[in-house]
C-alpha cells in the first residue's frame, strides 16, 4: 500500500507539473507579445511621424488592439504569482499613458503641428516609459522561466525519489506480489512521457523566439533601408532649396539682399551633404567628419573666392564619427565661421583662414577656426546683420557646448569643444 500511494503521489505531482509549465508558457508567450505589440505600435507611429504617410499606420490599430488582448491574458495569467497585482496595475497604467502618448503624436502630426511633437519627444518620457514597461516584461518572463527551471529541478527530484521507491517495490514485490512491479513500470513510462512533453513544449517556445528574432532583425533592416531613402528625399529636397536660392540671389539686385542669399544657400548646403553623406553610407547613424567636413570647405573655398579675392582656406580634419544631428550643427558652426573670416579678418583682401578638427581624451574633440587678420574686439557690435553669430549660438546649444573667441598676435582664433558621444542613448528609439 505505500508503494502503491508513493506512486500515486508521483504522478499526481507530474500532473500538476504539467499544468504549471502549460501556464507558465502561457504566460511568457503573453509578456513577449505585449512587448512585440508595443514595439509594433511604436514604430508605426515613429514611420507615420517622420514620413507623414497613413500607410505606416497600418499596422497601429491592429497592435493597439492585440496589446489590450495580452494584457487581458496576462492578468488572467498571474494571479498565481506573488505580488502581481501592483505590477499588473502599474504595467496597465504605462500602456494607457504610452499609447496615449502615441495618439498624441499620431493627431499633432495630422495637423503638421511638428514643433510640439518634437517637444513631446525631447521630454524622453515615452522612451521612459518603454524602458520601465521592458523592466517588467523582463520580470514576468524570468519569473515564468524560473516556474519552468524549478518545475524541472523538482520533476527530476521526483524521477530519482520514482526510481528508489521502484527498487525497494521491486525487491518487495518480487518477493510477495509479482503483479505490483507491472504496476510500477507503468507509472514510470507516464512521468517519463510528462517530461518528454515538457522537453518538446520547451523546445516548441524556443523555436518561436528564433523565429520573432529573425523578424527583428528583418524589420530593423528594413528600417535601416527606409531611414536611407529618406535621407536621400531630404538631401534632393534641400539641394532643390539650395538652386532657388540661388536663382533668387541672381535675381536681387540689392548687394545686402545677395549677400543674405549667399550665406543661406552655404547654410542649406552644409545640412544637405549631411543627408547625402548618409545617403551614400553603409550606416545611416553617423557621419565620418574627415568627409564631410572636406566636402564642405572645399565647397566653401570655390565660393568665397569668388566673393573675397586673396584669400585662402587650408584645414586639417581627424578621421572623426559623428551621429547626425551634431554632424549638421557643426557643419553649420563651420560655416558660418568660415564665412566670417573671409569676410571680414581680412579688410586688405590678403590673408589665410586655417580650419582643424582634432579628438581630445575624455570622447571630446576640438573644432578650431583661425586667422591672422585684424582680430575680434571684445563687446564691439557684430559685424553684418548678426544673424550669423545667433546661428553660432545656437548650434553649440544643440552640441551642449560653448564657443570660446582667443586673440592671437595678429588675428582670432575660435575653440569649440563637444562630446562625441551618442546622444540618443542618454535612445529613434
Amino acid at each position: 500500500m505505500a508503494i502503491v500511494a508513493t506512486n500515486f503521489w508521483l504522478g499526481q505531482r507530474a500532473q500538476s507539473y504539467f499544468d504549471n509549465a502549460i501556464e507558465a508558457r502561457d504566460t511568457r508567450i503573453a509578456a513577449v507579445e505585449l512587448r512585440n505589440a508595443m514595439q509594433t505600435a511604436e514604430a508605426s507611429e515613429r514611420g507615420f511621424v517622420i514620413t507623414g504617410n497613413e500607410i505606416y499606420l497600418g499596422p497601429y490599430q491592429t497592435a493597439k488592439a492585440q496589446a489590450q488582448r495580452h494584457l487581458k491574458a496576462l492578468q488572467a495569467l498571474l494571479t498565481t504569482y506573488p505580488d502581481s497585482e501592483s505590477t499588473l496595475r502599474r504595467l496597465s497604467a504605462i500602456l494607457i499613458t504610452k499609447f496615449d502618448e502615441l495618439d498624441q503624436t499620431i493627431a499633432l502630426k495630422r495637423d503638421n503641428r511638428d514643433a510640439e511633437i518634437l517637444a513631446i519627444f525631447r521630454t524622453n518620457r515615452g522612451k521612459a516609459l518603454t524602458d520601465e514597461a521592458n523592466v517588467f516584461f523582463s520580470g514576468i518572463i524570468g519569473r515564468a522561466d524560473d516556474r519552468l527551471t524549478s518545475g524541472v529541478a523538482e520533476q527530476r527530484a521526483n524521477s530519482r525519489w520514482l526510481r528508489l521507491v521502484s527498487a525497494i517495490g521491486g525487491l518487495v514485490i518480487v518477493a510477495v506480489v509479482a503483479g505490483a512491479a507491472y504496476g510500477a513500470a507503468r507509472y514510470t513510462r507516464e512521468l517519463r512521457d510528462t517530461r518528454d512533453q515538457v522537453n518538446e513544449l520547451n523546445s516548441e517556445l524556443e523555436e518561436r523566439v528564433a523565429a520573432r528574432t529573425e523578424d527583428l532583425a528583418k524589420a530593423r533592416d528594413r528600417a535601416e533601408v527606409l531611414l536611407s531613402e529618406v535621407n536621400h528625399r531630404v538631401a534632393n529636397s534641400l539641394a532643390l532649396v539650395s538652386s532657388l536660392v540661388n536663382l533668387q540671389s541672381k535675381a536681387v539686385a540689392d548687394s545686402a539682399a545677395k549677400d543674405a542669399l549667399a550665406e543661406t544657400h552655404d547654410r542649406i548646403l552644409a545640412i544637405s551633404m549631411v543627408h547625402r553623406r548618409l545617403y551614400g553610407s553603409s550606416d545611416v547613424r553617423s557621419v565620418s567628419m574627415n568627409e564631410y567636413l572636406a566636402g564642405l570647405l572645399d565647397h566653401l573655398r570655390t565660393s568665397l573666392r569668388a566673393q573675397v579675392q586673396g584669400v585662402s582656406l587650408t584645414y586639417h580634419i581627424e578621421p572623426i564619427e559623428l551621429e547626425t544631428d551634431t554632424s549638421i550643427s557643426l557643419g553649420v558652426v563651420v560655416t558660418e565661421l568660415v564665412t566670417n573670416a573671409f569676410k571680414y579678418a581680412y579688410p586688405g583682401g590678403v590673408g589665410e583662414v586655417r580650419v582643424g578638427l582634432g579628438r581630445l581624451a575624455d570622447d571630446q574633440a576640438e573644432l578650431v577656426v583661425e586667422d591672422d587678420g585684424i582680430g575680434r574686439t571684445d563687446g564691439a557690435p557684430a559685424k553684418g546683420t548678426g544673424v550669423g553669430s545667433r546661428i553660432i549660438n545656437a548650434m553649440c546649444m544643440n552640441l551642449g557646448a560653448r564657443i570660446d573667441y582667443r586673440l592671437l598676435q595678429p588675428g582670432t582664433a575660435a575653440h569649440l569643444v563637444f562630446s562625441t558621444k551618442p546622444r540618443r542613448a542618454a535612445s529613434v528609439q
